[in-house]
């Protein structure tokens, strides 16, 4: 493990607890461990962390689990053992970031809260990660993913809401939006935490809540019409109504068109050159006002042109622009291939796979985390024993369910 700090690793030397289950915490620990530090995952002994069943696996470990826990080390123990509370307080001891995103106040009923940790360790900077928040009505209730999708307002707008707020419809972003948003956040919060205990010598203690971190999140684009509150305000249609996929004949393409040379191009590949003085084509306040119409024409024009035709246009005046992939596609999609964002390695347990490289370039470098992630429990044993705790104690452990070695 490289313990020194690097431009391409500025994290070296750092440790990291995490205990938790599912997306965010560990997303944002696997982040972490991408730019340097040292991640120890503290499981539950008899299954361990959900996620490890969630989706495509093979060996008992699924691809999701990989793609959030690669080159962590796995420590499986029993909380309600006396060892397990002491084994954590000693990891506590010597780490700098110990994340978790169970809910409020189980962490303190296993006496191993923050004002306990923080004890131990004035320098740590305890993470906790809950769904709504530490108060208020909903404060200890269950949240995934798909639930701060719905509370968040993230649904009405994937459904369309601005189409008819009387009567909104609701859909979901396919995929764990909320839980890699809140994950991104967690990561960001425990670099300023360590930028501020470099000048302070001390470490905090720190809560985000996933209704908190995605409504932030949302708010820039998707919630201007309800940024502004007053009378003379200009109202436009939201970013949102722009992204309509351009179907040709032979593909489709994603477009973004800002400026008046944009549009004006895009009116000419049309040939409807007349409607450059259009109110609704010639400025940029007249198409942000006429967004869905404009949207829902340009659509149907392209219908009858070919790929090529549509990106040979979109090229010359430097309108960005992209074929559309399929998930099976885009790996080999030249661009993704240049850039390096994925890789493809073989691991013991889980044999070949892909996963993306470190998105991150510090120093202008491409790094890899072509890293195993580790089995239930796969460190259990190595990490009690750096912990001081003597054979006798983890036979036993082990012997009575407490502790699991894979």
């Amino acid at each position: 493990m490289q313990t020194k700090a690097t431009a391409e690793k500025p994290l070296a030397g750092l440790k990291v607890i995490e205990m938790s289950t599912m997306i965010t915490c560990a997303y944002s620990a696997m982040m972490l461990r991408s730019q340097g530090a040292e991640v120890i995952k503290v499981e539950p002994v008899k299954a361990g962390d959900p996620m490890r069943y969630v989706g495509s696996q093979k060996n008992n470990q699924s691809a999701l689990f990989h793609n959030c826990n690669r080159g962590k080390r796995s420590l499986a123990i029993d909380l309600k053992h006396e060892n397990g509370v002491e084994a954590v307080k000693r990891l506590a001891a010597e780490a700098d970031i110990f994340v978790n995103n169970y809910r409020p106040g189980v962490m303190d009923s296993l006496g191993i809260g923050s004002d306990v940790v923080r004890k131990i360790n004035p320098r740590l900077i305890n993470i906790s990660v809950t769904g709504f928040g530490t108060v208020g009505p909903m404060a200890k209730r269950p949240a995934y993913d798909h639930v701060i999708q719905g509370i968040s307002g993230l649904t009405g707008l994937q459904g369309g809401d601005f189409a008819d707020p009387q009567a909104p419809q609701y859909d979901f972003v396919k995929m764990l939006i909320c839980d890699k948003v809140t994950a991104y956040t967690v990561a960001q919060a425990a670099t300023a935490a360590l930028v501020a205990r470099a000048s302070t010598g001390e470490g905090q203690h720190i809560d985000i809540s996933m209704l908190h971190a995605c409504l932030a999140f949302l708010w820039p684009d998707a919630m201007m019409s309800h940024t502004l509150h007053d009378d003379d305000v200009l109202e436009m249609a939201p970013l949102s109504e722009s992204y309509q996929i351009l179907n040709m004949k032979d593909g489709s393409i994603a477009c973004t068109a800002l400026t008046d040379g944009h549009w004006f191009a895009i009116l000419e590949l049309l040939k409807r050159e007349d409607l450059k003085t259009d109110p609704r084509f010639a400025t940029m306040p007249g198409r942000m006002a006429n967004l869905p119409e404009i949207m829902s024409f340009v659509k149907s024009e392209v219908t009858n042109l070919t790929l090529a035709e549509v990106q040979t246009a979109f090229e010359a005046a430097d309108i960005p622009s992209a074929q559309c992939e399929t998930r099976a596609s885009v790996s080999s999609n030249e661009q993704v291939q240049a850039i390096g964002a994925l890789e493809t390695y073989v691991t013991e347990n889980m044999g070949k796979l892909t996963a993306p490289t470190p998105p991150v370039l510090f120093a202008g470098k491409a790094t890899s985390l072509a890293e195993p992630s580790p089995r239930h429990g796969e460190h259990s044993r190595a990490i009690m024993a750096e912990l001081g705790f003597d054979k006798a104690v983890l036979d036993d452990m082990t012997q009575n369910g407490a502790l699991r070695c894979s």
